[in-house]
Parts: structure tokens; C-alpha cells; sequence
């Protein structure tokens, strides 16, 4: 798959600015993620991180797939993105991608869904999705530890952090 430039969709780029930064200090997803989707799909050909940001998801994928397209609408996160031997990274909204129709076997979103327009989304997803693929979302959630030190979680998260 060669670079892509997407169409003039609009995108509300949140994150190029501190792109390394994201690379930096975004949190890994586990592996048994990766190993446990790899086991629900037929094929394990061709996968899609999708809004892939600096390429966790990616990675997580490159042990268990042929070969990983992972696009971001942001062309520095995908500048700051992990290499990998397996992975062809392309700037790409999630909306309209170059990836061929009838191509994945699996489709993974980490923590990124809320910003798509989900029907067309879906729309794409249908169209390169293998007959039988998958489509797996995740998303990050508030950590539970006791109810008074959960107490102090939630006044950080919304009253200090949640502003920003």
C-alpha cells in the first residue's frame, strides 16, 4: 500500500502538535489483546489499525498477522509512528481509505472510535472487511481501586483534569 493523502474531510487534529510526545508516553495495550483477537478470525493475513496513532495497536498485531496497514488522518503521528517490517503506515482518515475491498481480515480501533462518523466508518469498514472479518474497539476506563481512594481518582479526573 503506498502513502495516501486523504480527501479535504475535515479533521480536527488534536494531536499532531505533541505527536512524539503521544509516542512517548501513550500507554501499551496488553498482549494477550492481540493473541486473543488473532484467535477469532479465520485468516490471519491482513489486519487494519485504523486511527492508529503512533502504532501501538499495529505492533500488538505484527506477532499474530502477514502484514498490518495502519493508518491516522494526522501525517505526524504517523511520522512518529513505530516501524516495523510488517507494518505499511498511511495517513489516512478512518472514513475513506486506498485499502482494497474484500482485503482484512481484521479491523482494530484503540481508543479512538469516538472520534470517527461512525456511518461512515461502518460504510469503509464493510467495504474492506473480508466476508466473516472483525471489527474490535477498545477504549481506555477509570481505574476502580477502593471507594475512598476512587474518591481521589474522581475529583482528578473531573474536577483538575477534566477541563483540558
Amino acid at each position: 500500500m503506498s502513502e495516501y493523502q486523504p480527501s479535504n474531510m475535515s479533521f480536527k487534529d488534536y494531536f499532531s502538535t505533541q505527536a512524539a510526545e503521544y509516542t512517548a508516553y501513550r500507554p501499551n495495550y496488553p498482549a494477550a489483546l492481540f493473541e486473543y483477537l488473532a484467535s477469532l478470525v479465520a485468516s490471519r493475513k491482513r489486519a487494519w489499525g485504523c486511527a492508529t496513532g503512533n502504532g501501538q495497536a499495529a505492533l500488538g498485531l505484527a506477532q499474530y498477522f502477514e502484514n498490518i496497514i495502519a493508518t491516522d488522518a494526522s501525517e505526524k503521528q504517523i511520522r512518529n509512528a513505530t516501524r516495523h517490517d510488517k507494518i505499511a503506515y498511511a495517513v489516512a482518515p478512518a472514513e475513506e481509505t486506498a485499502i482494497e475491498n474484500n482485503s482484512l481480515d481484521l479491523i482494530v480501533v484503540a481508543q479512538a472510535l469516538h472520534w470517527f462518523n461512525l456511518d461512515k466508518f461502518y460504510a469503509e469498514a464493510r467495504r474492506v472487511l473480508k466476508p466473516g472479518g472483525l471489527i474490535a474497539a477498545w477504549c481506555y476506563s477509570l481505574l476502580r481501586i477502593s471507594p475512598p481512594l476512587d474518591t481521589h481518582i474522581d475529583k482528578l479526573y473531573t474536577d483538575i483534569v477534566g477541563p483540558f
